[in-house]
């Protein structure tokens, strides 16, 4: 009889052992991913988008080419009203700007953040944000990044590759997307490139 109640607290060690496994390796992927974010000092990826405006949805394809601090360029793809135009998103900046115009896109709701700008607040929580939380959903890991009042969540592949991502405020999606074409910037990182080499 005494074994038995031995066994019993075993196994529940062993059970919550396993737990706390799952966990660090739930968090350990979005750790590497920022680690390679940082280590190759940005990336590019088209993104097809839906941004509510709170005075309607506006459905958006972008080209982005960001660094790790989410500035660099987007190239809005569609819609055809504003297609072709090129913008300069700078680090910290919640604003798109062409020239010395703000893109004309109405704010995404409770935020300074016009939607073409929004690429790069993603780029921004991939790479300094809290980590909140992180798991499993399905075949894909959703990660979620917290700045006070904002969430950033992001799915990504097995192999840790962002698929999709969503910018939360107070609980609502303001702006969500599909990442398309995602690949790390080349030959900006010394040791990476050395590494290329051979």
């Amino acid at each position: 009889m005494r074994q038995k109640w031995i066994a019993v607290p075993m196994l529940m060690i062993c059970l919550l052992c396993a737990c706390v496994s799952k966990e660090t390796d739930s968090v350990q992927a979005p750790v590497d991913f920022r680690s390679a974010l940082l280590a190759h000092r940005g990336c590019g990826f088209t993104l097809e988008a839906r941004a509510d405006s709170g005075e309607g949805l506006w459905v958006l394809t972008l080209e982005c080419e960001l660094d790790q601090r989410g500035s660099g360029t987007v190239t809005v793809l569609a819609p055809d009203s504003i297609a072709g135009i090129t913008v300069a998103l700078e680090a910290d900046s919640e604003q798109l700007r062409y020239q010395d115009l703000a893109l004309g896109l109405d704010l995404l709701p409770g935020t300074e953040l016009a939607p073409a700008a929004a690429p790069g607040r993603i780029v921004r929580a991939w790479a300094q944000d809290w980590i909140a939380s992180a798991g499993p959903e399905g075949e894909t890991q959703l990660v979620c990044y917290e700045d006070p009042g904002l969430e950033i969540r992001t799915w990504f592949d097995p192999a840790g590759t962002p698929l999709r991502a969503e910018l939360l405020r107070n609980g609502q999606s303001c702006f969500a997307g599909e990442i398309r074409n995602f690949e790390w910037k080349a030959g900006t990182n010394n040791e990476i490139t050395q590494e290329n080499l051979g």
